[in-house]
């Protein structure tokens, strides 16, 4: 975080008086919730139990009129009898529909009608209208499904207009079994009743908003509904879902991103099942509600905690604030800053811990700065001293070289030659003293090659190859850095060497250095004495410890890193019999190619 303390010390407050406060309201709410959904389970499988009884006693009254043929002994006569004249059948036909105008005087405004199905069709009705049943009833659903079974048989409510009026039927059907032997079926009872009687029933348990109950049976058929959720889908859902259990039972149902608390109480009398179903977000609304509320009262808490906890924190920073600032100013140069503060605790003992650092520190850098200061002179000193040396033990060791070839053209009667040769050296000296410590590239390639013409007198078949330098004129190097480099080439690599001898200088020049090579095709070099001069050009020593390893090529060396830095310097390939190639490392031409030590 890119903040001061203050800031952070803030929304730490802030964050931690806003979690707390959070955690509360939402463990109170959990709390809350968990008792509101126990209480109104409890209060549900109590309301259902009511109903259940309620439905079960209006069910048994209709169930109880569908056995009453077995209490009437001329009814179960007739039942039994198969009629074989027409007065038998008109006979059976008066017997039978005579009870059931009996059954129809019952007070229950309810039944609308009651049929009796035993070859033929027995009915009798409170209304103007009887119900549709066809004369094929043998081969319908309900008939069949009542035949095969000893329990009463459901038909859902379905729409009847009579006149003007519309009502709402459903029906009971049970199987009439002979008083002879139960396993003969002799037909069916059939009772019409108004739905509005079990509705009336229902609806007395006071289906709220966002509530809903249902009466389904075991074939998921809904017997009675009073949805007031708003979900269309959910009749469906509760018929895919498996409520077949005998005991009541509680569930959560997820249906559109919403949740439903559902309670199922079965019916005693039948398979039917009672359905009550509380939408959650109805049920928890008041808890919703109190949650929403406390989230707010948590955010405004946390405000007023950030108001007053300001002022209190830039108090209790300020000394920090104080010693932050001395910092900035000491780290910008000033070490004559002081901290301030008083006290015992331990912000005082910072500010007394700052000072004392300061003073400790002003002291250390004025030492550091005396001793940059002497280590630098001694450095510098010691790199002149280096220096002199260096150059002091090169140029005896060429002067030697040059004059002895003179002497031996003298010495052969080639005075000429020997003449040729005495300017060649004068150059090379006039060279030396006239570019002291320096020279140009271009200059430096001259005394190679017045050199090389020396050199020429004492081998005869020695060739070489010079690069231009004309684009180098301002390019300046230590004097004699290239003119060791072929002699070592000559000493080393030809003296021992039958027949000719070639020597190739070139410049290669990259972004990051200057590269002038020394090419031989003389003996080269083994791998043992390739390790041991390697090894010596690394040495910083002025005398290397090998003695065996070149002691122009390390002078060099040195004297190439003494210029430019650790970074430039020489290195060695060769191979036996094929060569030796000399690289000399220098600093690129865009940068100074060196100063004045």
């Amino acid at each position: 975080m890119k903040t001061s303390v203050k800031q952070k010390l803030l929304v730490m407050i802030s964050t931690l008086i806003l979690l707390a406060v959070l955690a509360v309201t939402v463990l109170t709410y959990q709390n809350y919730r968990v008792d509101l959904v126990a209480q109104s389970v409890q209060s549900t499988h109590q309301l259902l139990a009511q109903l259940s009884l309620n439905v079960d006693t209006y069910l048994d009254e209709l169930f109880r009129l569908c056995l009453s043929p077995y209490y009437n002994k001329r009814v179960m006569e007739q039942l039994e009898h198969t009629p074989q004249t027409a007065a038998e059948k008109l006979q059976k036909q008066r017997i039978v529909e005579d009870y059931l105008s009996e059954v129809m005087t019952l007070p229950r405004s309810d039944i609308l009608r009651a049929h009796i199905l035993s070859n033929g069709i027995y009915s009798s009705s409170k209304t103007r209208y009887n119900a549709d049943i066809p004369s094929d009833y043998v081969d319908t659903d309900w008939y069949a499904q009542a035949m095969r079974t000893s329990e009463p048989v459901f038909i859902p409510a379905h729409t009847e207009t009579m006149g003007r009026t519309t009502l709402s039927v459903f029906s009971i059907i049970q199987r009439i079994n002979s008083t002879k032997s139960n396993n003969e079926p002799l037909g069916v009872i059939r009772v019409d009743a108004n739905y509005q009687g079990i509705k009336a029933v229902c609806d007395r348990a006071a289906t709220g908003e966002g509530n809903a109950l249902f009466i389904l049976d075991n074939d998921g058929n809904e017997i009675y509904h009073n949805d007031r959720t708003g979900s269309s889908a959910l009749a469906q859902a509760l018929q895919r879902f498996s409520v077949t259990e005998d005991s009541a039972a509680t569930f959560s149902l997820w249906l559109e991103k919403a949740e439903y608390l559902v309670s199922v109480q079965p019916l005693q009398a039948t398979n039917w099942r009672l359905i009550d179903v509380h939408a959650m977000r109805t049920l928890t609304a008041a808890a919703t509600q109190a949650l929403t509320k406390a989230i707010l009262l948590a955010f405004l808490c946390a405000a007023l905690g950030v108001l007053v906890s300001f002022p209190l924190v830039r108090l209790f920073l300020k000394p920090i604030f104080h010693i932050t600032a001395l910092m900035r100013a000491a780290q910008a140069g000033d070490m004559q800053v002081r901290a301030a503060l008083e006290g015992h605790d331990e912000l005082a003992y910072l500010g007394r811990s700052f000072n004392e650092m300061i003073t400790q520190m002003h002291a250390e850098a004025e030492r550091n700065t005396a001793l940059t200061r002497q280590v630098y002179e001694a450095r510098y000193l010691e790199r002149e001293a280096q220096y002199a040396a260096l150059c002091n033990q090169i140029r005896p060791h060429f002067l030697f070289n040059a004059l002895n070839t003179i002497h031996l053209l003298i010495k052969t009667g080639r005075d000429a030659e020997a003449v040729q040769s005495i300017d060649m050296l004068a150059t090379l000296l006039r060279g030396m003293v006239d570019t002291d410590r320096e020279i140009t590239l271009q200059a430096e390639l001259t005394i190679v090659e017045s050199y090389l013409i020396l050199q020429q007198k004492r081998y005869r078949k020695l060739y070489y190859t010079l690069p231009d330098a004309s684009s180098y004129r301002d390019y300046r190097l230590p004097a004699f850095t290239l003119q060791p480099l072929v002699e070592n080439a000559l000493v080393h690599g030809f003296e021992r060497k039958r027949g000719g001898a070639r020597i190739e200088i070139s410049i290669r020049h990259t972004a990051e250095e200057m590269q002038i090579d020394v090419a031989d095709d003389g003996m080269g070099m083994d791998a043992d004495k390739l390790d041991a001069l390697r090894a010596a050009l690394a040495e910083t020593t002025v005398h290397p410890a090998n003695e065996e390893a070149s002691v122009g090529l390390v002078n060099i060396a040195r004297r190439i890193r003494l210029k430019f830095g650790d970074a430039y310097g020489l290195t060695i390939v060769s191979t036996p019999a094929e060569g030796t190639r000399v690289t000399l490392h220098l600093p690129p031409k865009e940068e100074p190619p060196c100063t004045e030590l």
